[in-house]
């Protein structure tokens, strides 16, 4: 029709969670070596045949994801001596290896993060993964596995960023990671929430905001005797890192303060070359509000996209 306007970003969305519904691994009903190690109310879930309750579920990262293994993929078709994207089964299991190399017993998983958690690449869940699929590999058959490797293509960076943490097959760490998921198998009932509300919304296909079917993930209203203990090592490890690294950029930011009005008025190079110089600066435009209201009656606005904080601090410890 002359003068309507296709919202092509609506088409784009909805064409690509089209497809990513109509993939193999997301119709897959068995729990997978990537859910390992994940949120246990979530595979709990799946196990029991829950249905799936958030229509507003971000898939984009997902889906970047699936086209990068699919880049790779076609890449490595012709390499000799590699098998790719291999399905494999193993009591009940049943996983698709990204990559693995029968001659010399390698095992690639890929995975796609952002730049920034480089860092902390690759969690206990990544390891428990890649490692069950050395085990399902032996076990089924396929082959023998002698190591294993995971490799971090950040969605944001070039090639100078990929980051490969490698490490010998050891068929007990796949057995823990099978163990977790043996408990939560035999969990009478669907285990606490163990991720926030304001993220679970967005990422989990089993949020239901009313909790009336699926789940409402946790509250920040929690008193301190309510308090969950997240399990996981490497949550432990990181949360102490972000409270170190904040308390020293406060830190350095009152350094920082200090030091340029040291330097207040002064003006030139210094004996070592270091150059200092002052300028002024337009200050900020502010929008009068009171104005606009004797002018319009109102004031006119409009609601930001909604986003998460996250707040981490000190309030004890636990040996539990």
């Amino acid at each position: 029709m002359a003068g309507s306007t296709m919202d092509i970003k609506d088409l784009l969305v909805k064409a690509l969670h089209a497809k990513e519904a109509a993939r193999p691994r997301s119709t897959q009903i068995q729990v997978g070596p990537s859910e390992l190690g994940g949120c246990r109310r979530k595979v709990w879930y799946k196990l029991n045949d829950q249905p799936e309750t958030n229509e507003n579920e971000l898939k984009l990262a997902a889906i970047m994801g699936t086209a990068i293994h699919s880049a790779i993929e076609k890449a490595l078709d012709k390499h000799e001596g590699v098998m790719l994207e291999s399905s494999v089964e193993y009591n009940g299991m049943k996983a698709h290896v990204d990559a693995y190399f029968p001659e010399t017993g390698d095992v690639v998983d890929w995975k796609t993060v952002k730049a920034k958690n480089l860092n902390y690449f690759p969690s206990l869940q990544q390891r428990w993964q890649v490692q069950t699929y050395g085990y399902l590999i032996e076990q089924s058959g396929l082959g023998k596995v002698q190591n294993v490797h995971l490799v971090a293509i950040p969605r944001d960076g070039d090639e100078r960023d990929i980051k490969v943490h490698s490490e010998k097959y050891d068929s007990s760490v796949a057995l823990e990671a099978l163990s977790w998921l043996e408990a939560v198998k035999t969990s009478e009932v669907a285990p606490e929430p163990e991720k926030d509300e304001n993220y679970c919304k967005f990422y989990c296909k089993y949020y239901d905001a009313s909790g009336e079917i699926g789940c409402v993930g946790l509250k920040k209203e929690l008193t301190k005797t309510e308090q969950i203990i997240i399990e996981d090592s490497d949550a432990d490890k990181n949360a102490l890192e972000y409270l170190q690294l904040d308390a020293k950029i406060k830190e350095l930011t009152e350094r920082k303060e200090g030091l340029k009005e040291s330097l207040a008025g002064l003006l030139g190079v210094t004996k070592s070359g270091i150059q200092v110089q002052w300028s002024a600066v337009k200050g900020s435009f502010i929008v009068d509000k009171e104005e606009i209201q004797k002018q319009l009656g109102y004031i006119p606005g409009k609601e930001g996209k909604e986003s998460t904080r996250i707040s981490v601090k000190q309030i004890g410890g636990t040996n539990v």
